[in-house]
């Protein structure tokens, strides 16, 4: 040894069991922190591109501009691109009712009315309509169709193009038809909105009250995309700002949760370390040597643990895009699957080393502030009394079951450190499994079911025509159908064929509604949202169990010497195995009992602030008992088992040396 420096990695390589231990509970804390906040960023792309395809690509609308107020807009040097959507009422194509519109060509594409074939209407004979309607009709590009409006008055007019469906139109049967911009000069406008793109980088909040105040436009004739507005975190919704509120305290609690794993098990052996420098101080290490050589431990640590908890907790947020590319390729098919996340990354590497330097400091600290003789007898082993006492637990338990709860109990400093680290864990899984929630997702419906055909009619429908129905294989009629009204249920297998069938069993005065994009549409941002928050749950879950198993396992390697002595003593094996299963055990459940109280306190607070009504989550926390008491148990088995086939001498020296 050259420098007293080389002492942090002989410590380290002479006690491999705890700095194995250490630095997995290092790797657990920074793949928690790098891998909820890896996924909060992918989720926020996620549901980025899912607002843009469902809500349109702007930031706020004028309903019923006048010419004054687009041209005062359109001039401004912070908007990117703007355009005007008229609404000209509804007509009928041969009995079909339909909703005639005009949209500004250059701003179609933001509001997703996508041309997929042939080209805009530019004259006042041309139109485009809906892929689906046209597909339903049997008609194609160049046919002519004759419009009647709702005024009475006809024409006729050439399709020049296809756009893409509309999941709220097809569901109503009631088709999108644009026409050019001389025939909606012509025609009544029923209402208009003119929809504005800002540039980025603008407070759009600002742009917006400059434009109210020059333009003299109220509030009521102003709207947003609440959607988007909420992902930039520029919007002033009170429910998105109180879903921050949530999110800002859950994240923090995130954060509170990696410092709490790496600073525990820092600290479980924290009098063994104090002794440990106690004795270098006696052959003349000062105290900035000590400090010295506890920094160069944390480096150490740190260089091997942060880098693989970078990497498993980018992995974590890859599997989540992973599953959502699988699922919908086609709305999520332009999005990257590996993110690497900035603040998830820099949120990992701050907890990781800021925690180990502090946490590592700890007892070096300590160590200097006493003089270097008690430093070295500052160990934790339970003193005897000299006056023997029958105690409480020893009248209803056998001997070895009252020492662990005795020896639990006592160690207080351990026991903090065991149940804080035990109750952060399941405080931060029940506050974020409010947010599993359908009816806070916006998936709550007044139906049991979903329907993905429904028929209409002003006359009675037939009983015979139900009995055919009920006949189709792959189709399920749902509640209780009327002479009006027939919901049915596709089983998801040649769907096609299974609504080219029904077509062929309605007259005219029958209104098929496929609902099966709307469907497909309110799906998409439900599983956007829900793999990702299903994803933060189960990593919490996962992580908070093996850190369980870490810190009873760091726990128990740290009372080696202890253990030893009560076996010098005449302990047995099978009550040695006992007497730390019941110690482990009563850190379990007070922790699991501290965690629910805090973690139910935090559920209830945050469905009080998103006015939805609590419920005590009973198998959530019979879930929780169970799982605590059975990850305590098992988690000491094995390093127990090593400490017994371990020679009584040999764990009393290995303990004990630097």
């Amino acid at each position: 040894m050259k420098n007293y420096l080389d002492l942090a990695p002989k410590y380290l390589s002479g006690h491999k069991n705890k700095t194995r231990l250490t630095i997995f509970s290092v790797v657990m804390a920074v793949a928690l922190v790098v891998g909820i906040f890896s996924m909060l960023d992918a989720l926020v792309k996620f549901e980025k591109n899912q607002v843009l395809k469902s809500e349109g690509n702007y930031h706020l609308l004028i309903r019923n501009p006048t010419q004054n107020e687009i041209d005062t807009v359109i001039s401004r040097i912070d908007v990117a691109n703007s355009g005007v959507l008229k609404d000209l009422g509804e007509g009928k194509i041969n009995d079909d009712t339909c909703a005639l519109g005009y949209i500004d060509a250059g701003f179609a594409d933001n509001l997703n009315i996508i041309l997929i074939e042939g080209k805009r209407p530019t004259n006042d004979q041309e139109i485009v309509l809906e892929k689906w309607y046209l597909d339903q009709q049997d008609l194609n590009i160049g046919d002519t169709i004759n419009i009647i409006r709702s005024n009475g008055s006809a024409g006729n007019y050439m399709i020049s193009g296809v756009i893409n469906d509309w999941g709220a139109t097809k569901a109503a049967a009631i088709p999108f038809v644009f026409v050019s911009k001389e025939t909606s000069e012509r025609l009544t406008t029923v209402a208009s909105q003119y929809f504005v793109l800002f540039k980025k980088g603008v407070n759009i909040k600002n742009a917006e009250n400059e434009i109210a105040n020059v333009l003299n436009i109220s509030e009521d004739r102003i709207g947003y995309n609440e959607g988007l507005l909420a992902l930039m975190l520029q919007t002033k919704n009170n429910r998105v700002l109180t879903f921050y509120l949530i999110g800002s305290v859950l994240f923090a609690l995130v954060l509170v949760t990696g410092v709490v794993m790496i600073y525990n098990t820092f600290n479980i052996s924290v009098m063994d370390r104090i002794r440990q420098f106690g004795m270098l101080r006696c052959i003349g290490t000062s105290k900035k040597q000590i400090r010295r050589i506890v920094r160069r431990e944390s480096l150490i640590i740190s260089l091997k643990a942060i880098p693989l908890g970078i990497l498993a907790g980018i992995l974590i947020s890859l599997v989540c895009s992973v599953v959502l590319k699988i699922y919908n390729p086609q709305l999520f098919g332009d999005i990257a699957i590996l993110n690497f996340s900035a603040i998830g990354i820099g949120a990992g590497l701050l907890t990781g080393f800021m925690t180990v330097f502090i946490a590592s400091m700890l007892p070096a600290n300590k160590a200097a502030k006493v003089s270097p003789v008690h430093a070295v007898n500052a160990i934790t082993e339970v003193k005897i009394s000299l006056k023997p006492k029958r105690g409480f637990l020893t009248r209803l338990f056998p001997v070895e079951i009252a020492m662990g709860i005795n020896s639990a109990v006592n160690k207080k400093r351990t026991m903090v450190l065991m149940t804080s680290s035990i109750a952060i864990s399941i405080i931060l899984f029940l506050g974020f499994s409010v947010l599993v929630n359908p009816i806070f997702l916006g998936m709550k419906t007044d139906k049991p079911y979903t329907e993905d055909l429904t028929l209409t009619s002003d006359q009675p429908m037939t009983p015979e025509l139900l009995q055919k129905l009920a006949q189709i294989e792959n189709i399920q009629i749902l509640g209780q159908p009327t002479e009006h009204l027939i919901d049915l249920q596709l089983n998801g297998k040649n769907g096609e064929q299974t609504v080219a069938r029904v077509k062929t069993m309605i007259d005219e005065t029958i209104t098929l509604h496929d609902k099966r994009q709307m469907n497909a549409e309110a799906q998409n941002a439900f599983m956007t949202v829900a793999v990702f928050i299903y994803g933060f749950v189960a990593v919490i879950a996962l992580i908070s169990i093996l850190n369980m198993i870490n810190t009873m396992n760091a726990s128990v390697v740290s009372s080696a010497k202890y253990l030893a002595l009560l076996r010098a003593v005449g302990m047995s094996d099978k009550q040695l195995d006992k007497m730390v299963l019941t110690q482990a055990i009563t850190y379990s459940l007070t922790g699991c009992i501290m965690g629910c109280m805090g973690g139910l306190l935090l559920q209830k607070k945050l469905l009080d602030f998103l006015a939805a009504n609590w419920s005590f989550p009973l198998s959530q926390i019979v879930g929780i008992v169970i799982i605590c008491v059975m990850t305590g148990a098992l988690s000491v088995i094995g390093p127990l088992k090593k400490i017994k086939q371990t020679g009584i001498s040999e764990t009393m020296a290995t303990t004990g040396s630097m």
